[in-house]
This record gives structure tokens, sequence and C-alpha cells, in this order.
């Protein structure tokens, strides 16, 4: 039963991604609004996570899990936004860049 629902989200992902292809990429930095440590299980490494409420640079919010340096409210930290054909604009961390950098 799970299999089937995985595979079924797997295809849907593939559908949704070739009727609204990604156009564009660019870097960008989100502002920390809050940041939520209690009840977030730590990474496979013991390290603790973080949930942040981020605002982005169209004051969109997104709530992501952050590996260490947790940051503070009012820190930025690297996103990567991803545009597509209809519109839409996703965000997500910039993992590479927050290891090596951490806080902006």
């Amino acid at each position: 039963m799970v299999a089937a629902i995985v595979l079924l989200l797997v295809a849907l992902s593939l559908l949704s991604l070739r009727c609204n292809p990604m156009t564009g990429r660019k870097n960008v930095l989100g502002l920390v609004l809050e940041i939520e440590a209690e009840g977030i299980p730590p990474l496979d490494g013991g390290a603790p996570q973080a949930r942040a409420l981020i605002a982005a640079v169209d004051s969109t919010e997104i709530t992501i899990l952050l590996p260490p340096p947790v940051p503070r409210p009012g820190d930025f930290i690297p996103l990567i936004a991803e545009y597509h054909q209809k519109g839409d604009v996703v965000y997500s961390l910039d993992l590479e860049k927050w290891l090596l950098e951490g806080l902006q």
C-alpha cells in the first residue's frame, strides 16, 4: 500500500514538472522570522535541527528545517528560488552554501 502511494506521488510530481517546467533558478537570501527548536528530532549524527519561518524576497513565507548552526530571528539564510513557467516560485534552502558559509 505504501509503495503504491509513493509511486503515485512520484508520477504526479513528474507530471507536474512536465506541465509546469522550471524556467530559471536564482540564489536569494531569506530573512529568518521565527525559530522553533523544541520537539524536532535530531539528524542522524545527533545534531539538532530547527524549524524556521523564513520571509523570501517576494514576501512569501516558507517553513524549512535547518541543520546547525541555528540562526536567530533577523538573520539571513541562503535560499534557492526556482521559477516555473506558470509563475510559481519554489524556495528551498541552499544546503551547500549553508553548510559552507552558514549565516549571511
